[in-house]
């Protein structure tokens, strides 16, 4: 029986440390509401820093999105992923809590609503996220080498969406690496002295500024969606490996007490 008990605790054991190594860091870096990405929740994932431009560039004049050297990432170390809930309730934005996970060959990641509406207009209601997942697993393994799929949802079933990722994540080039790590070593975003952006002469578009400076910026756009950046998350407790080799022990000790027992009990 109590070899039984030692080997059912190793196997809860052995269950949870695979499940914590699943664990993806994940960094909110932009959130808001933004009519143009359409109805129905929609996921897009950026390998590198010149998908992501492009997929800017196409906006027109309804890009909002901050350029990489603003965001708090690098491509060499993290991919970016958009989600957009598409017509929501309104009255609640995207929260920055967001935890991932990976399983298999698709990592899961989830989000909280917030009561407001990010800095939009109280009548928006196509709220959006962009965030940031590393490229390994609290483990240190890399995970986007085996995905094939990134899905997020907002608490409920309804709200998910999945992107491909059709394989392994191309390499980021130098150039691209160079630069986005600088702009992970002094990340900044940039916003008017009343807190604002403006984009049209009659509509603004919210921006938090992860420093105290601010400079005045301005950009002629048709359209005025709102967002609000979102300072880095905290890094992930790597305590549990300690924890793990320390129980590895303790089963050990006591499987050699069990037999050490028995032996007793036969000799007797």
């Amino acid at each position: 029986m109590v070899v039984f008990g030692l080997v059912v605790a190793a196997i809860a054991i052995f269950g949870g440390a695979a499940s914590a190594a699943g664990t993806v860091a994940a960094r909110s870096q932009l959130r808001g509401h933004l009519p143009e990405l359409g109805e129905r929740p929609t996921m897009r994932v950026f390998l590198t820093q010149a998908e992501y431009d492009t997929y800017r560039n196409s906006l027109g004049d309804a890009n909002v999105f901050p350029a990489a050297s603003s965001l708090f990432m690098s491509f060499d170390k993290e991919i970016l992923a958009l989600y957009t809930r598409g017509n929501d309730t309104g009255g609640r934005c995207i929260g920055t809590q967001v935890s991932a996970s990976f399983s298999g060959d698709t990592l899961t990641a989830t989000a909280p609503w917030q009561t407001g509406s990010c800095g939009a207009p109280s009548t928006a209601h196509y709220p959006f996220i962009l965030v940031a997942l590393a490229r390994t697993a609290s483990d240190g393994t890399s995970w986007i080498s085996t995905a094939r799929s990134v899905c997020l949802s907002v608490e409920t079933s309804d709200t998910n969406a999945c992107a491909t990722l059709g394989g392994a994540s191309p390499a980021p080039t130098a150039t691209t690496s160079a630069a986005a790590s600088a702009s992970a070593a002094a990340p900044s975003a940039t916003s008017a002295p009343s807190a604002t952006r403006s984009l049209t002469p009659s509509q603004t578009i919210a921006a938090a500024s992860p420093t105290p400076t601010a400079a005045p910026a301005s950009a002629t756009g048709s359209r005025s969606p709102a967002a609000a950046a979102s300072p880095p998350a905290a890094a992930t407790d790597n305590a549990t490996n300690f924890l793990l080799y320390a129980m590895l022990i303790a089963i050990a000790f006591l499987v050699l007490l069990s037999l050490f027992l028995s032996r007793g009990g036969r000799r007797r």
